[in-house]
């Protein structure tokens, strides 16, 4: 590659990482955290689990808000080129194909109606979603919340004989939640701070 390609490569490099700077993906993950310690809570309490299914809708659909009626708003949106493009469509396609192939065995274990194992259910098919999601964003941080992720369930697992459920769930996950949550709102404050709306965005 020559060195006006390798410039324009980090050139887009950049731009793509200032993108989180806005701290919605950080806020992304502490919701999820703070998702599985409610999951915890909820069973324990004798509320259906359902709700804490459904949940799960909200780490979901953050990026997807955030993006579109805050940072879209003021830094405009970005096209990337074809390679991040590329590795996201085959980590799209490859999530969906182990949803189509592990869903029907779960809906059909019974254990989603029942209420049992909670959390260690959710983080069976939820965790990889987002380890794949993070390898998508090349982003470092997100890699540190990937790994904290999967060293709370095991730590949960660890703490279920000692402390029980829920604390277990609240120790392992809530508490990291809180903190991520924090982290992340502190960055959205100071991104809409530095990056007021454009007047175009306001136009519409």
């Amino acid at each position: 590659m020559d060195r006006d390609g390798a410039s324009l490569k980090e050139i887009e490099r950049r731009a793509y990482r200032s993108t989180f700077q806005d701290g919605i993906y950080d806020i992304q993950f502490g919701f999820l955290f703070l998702v599985f310690a409610l999951i915890s809570v909820f069973e324990a309490i004798g509320v259906s689990c359902f709700i804490g299914y459904a949940l799960l809708a909200i780490p979901l659909i953050i990026p997807w808000l955030g993006k579109r009626y805050i940072t879209i708003p003021r830094m405009g949106e970005v096209e990337f080129g074809q390679t991040r493009k590329k590795r996201k469509r085959i980590i799209f396609i490859i999530g969906a194909v182990v949803l189509f192939l592990t869903l029907p065995l779960f809906l059909s274990s019974g254990a989603i109606t029942s209420g049992v194992l909670g959390w260690k259910l959710v983080a069976i098919f939820v965790v990889p979603f987002f380890v794949l999601a993070v390898y998508t964003t090349d982003f470092p941080r997100l890699y540190l919340y990937a790994a904290l992720l999967i060293a709370s369930v095991v730590e949960a697992e660890f703490l279920l004989s000692l402390v029980g459920s829920p604390l277990n769930a609240i120790y392992s996950f809530g508490l990291p939640g809180i903190v991520i949550t924090l982290i992340g709102m502190s960055l959205l404050i100071k991104f809409i701070k530095t990056y007021p709306r454009t007047e175009a965005a306001d136009a519409e």
